[in-house]
């Protein structure tokens, strides 16, 4: 029971992250390209911010839950493969949490301070929106392009076990909502 509880845990942190990842990145490039955004690029910028707070409190949920529960254990992959999947979901984490710093630090140089929900704090950061146009911003970019690797490689990884190796790793990665009955009678 402990068990199916954890997976549907991960497995709704993990799609939720993911979606959300994904929506970040297309919103972040929109921002610059969309006329439309460009015209309303504070409110597209208040719902980065928001959706990159969300996306940190999720990750290190997420974090939290493998470190209370445990972690599935990839048993029948191979020894390599379970090395690839530790350095490519480590570094995920990693560049999340970082590209989710940079963007804190960015609202502090802005001046903005941090904002969740009906809660504001300032940061003590000296306001530079100068370094945020000049620096800061490509940096958090070639974060988000260094993620957007990641999510092609880690896709082709999972597309490679089902289609290729014919093994269960793209089921185990989906929420199991429900026991199915062949499972219940095993």
């Amino acid at each position: 029971m402990q068990r199916t509880y954890a997976r549907l845990v991960f497995s709704l942190l993990y799609w939720s992250i993911a979606v959300l990842v994904v929506f970040q990145g297309v919103l972040g490039a929109a921002n610059l390209r969309v006329p439309w955004l460009r015209e309303h690029l504070d409110t597209a910028i208040v719902v980065h911010e928001q959706v990159g707070l969300l996306i940190l409190v999720l990750t290190l949920s997420l974090l939290l839950t493998r470190i209370v529960l445990g972690r599935r254990s990839g048993e029948g992959t191979p020894q390599i493969h379970r090395r690839w999947a530790r350095l490519i979901h480590g570094s995920f984490y990693t560049l999340i949490i970082l590209e989710c710093g940079v963007g804190i630090w960015m609202m502090g140089l802005l001046g903005k301070g941090l904002t969740i929900g009906l809660w504001h704090w300032s940061l003590p950061i000296t306001p530079d929106p100068a370094l945020v146009f000049h620096s800061i911003l490509q940096i958090h970019a070639a974060i988000a392009l260094a993620m957007a690797v990641l999510i092609v490689i880690h896709s082709a990884a999972a597309l490679y076990h089902h289609y290729i190796l014919r093994d269960d790793t793209l089921i185990r990665m989906l929420p199991k909502l429900r026991i199915l009955p062949s499972e219940e009678t095993t």
